[in-house]
């Protein structure tokens, strides 16, 4: 077995934290449990894109372009994401704390898997905004490329790598409210919350909304259990089967800072 049985004592000084995130990302995704009820493992999904802008036109002129949206199908296979956990009889009599941090770090780690796979469908946006350094105009400059009449239901995802710089470069014009409580949260520029993760790459933001990435699920996560009662061995599978993709690129900016 792959497991160290510590003694108790020091064992607390060895369950490192192993998740990339404790930031509940379903609230920056939409949810989509239509895949349950459908049949196949392969979903087609159209990916949206606008183009045009306004103009401000003269008495007798009119619009030179249109805005126009179109879409590109793309297909998606489910997949089905598990991990393992196993032990014996005899390293949970010795050490029964082996057992909660296993089931616990398993989940933990199912969790970053997903979480990694909604921050690499970000990393495919086609909007983006460079700068050398955060300040309020990348913030800003990034919201306008939206297009956006209602910036309602925005965020700015950043690493903690440029948390300091980020909080340094916007002094006075990140604001923070006491009634909004979310894990990550330090605070709101030009309205939009700013949420830390350690799933998002350093010298990365991503501004969005929670339609720019779609999870589609197939089978909930869940957990099984065997045992071998002559070995005394037992082991826990934890599995989840979906898509993650990204389904709107007029809702999303990628973000670099240093390109």
């Amino acid at each position: 077995m792959a497991h160290k049985v510590f003694e108790n004592e020091i064992l607390s000084n060895k369950l490192n934290d192993i998740l990339l995130t404790r930031v509940d990302l379903n609230n920056y995704l939409t949810i989509d449990t239509s895949m349950v009820e459908e049949a196949g493992m392969k979903k087609v999904i159209n990916v949206y894109t606008s183009t045009g802008e306004v103009e401000e036109l003269g008495m007798g002129e009119g619009n030179s372009g249109e805005i126009e949206v179109s879409f590109e199908p793309r297909e998606y296979e489910a997949k089905t994401y598990q991990g393992k956990f196993a032990f014996y009889d005899e390293q949970e009599m010795k050490d029964p704390m082996i057992v909660d941090a296993g089931l616990q770090h398993s989940g933990d780690i199912m969790t970053n898997k997903w979480t990694s796979l909604a921050i690499a469908e970000m990393e495919k946006a086609t909007l983006a905004e460079t700068a050398e350094a955060w300040g309020f105009e990348v913030v800003v400059d990034a919201i306008a490329k939206m297009n956006m009449e209602d910036e309602t239901g925005l965020f700015l995802l950043i690493s903690p790598a440029d948390k300091a710089a980020f909080r340094k470069a916007l002094k006075d014009d990140l604001s923070y409210s006491e009634g909004f409580v979310r894990t990550g949260y330090i605070g709101s520029v030009a309205g939009v919350p700013v949420v830390v993760s350690k799933a998002v790459p350093a010298g990365k933001g991503y501004l969005a909304t929670k339609e720019a990435v779609t999870v589609f699920v197939k089978k909930e996560a869940e957990t099984e259990y065997q045992r071998d009662a002559d070995k005394r061995h037992n082991a826990y599978f934890v599995r989840k089967v979906g898509i993650v993709a990204l389904t709107n690129e007029n809702k999303i900016v990628k973000i670099a800072i240093g390109a």
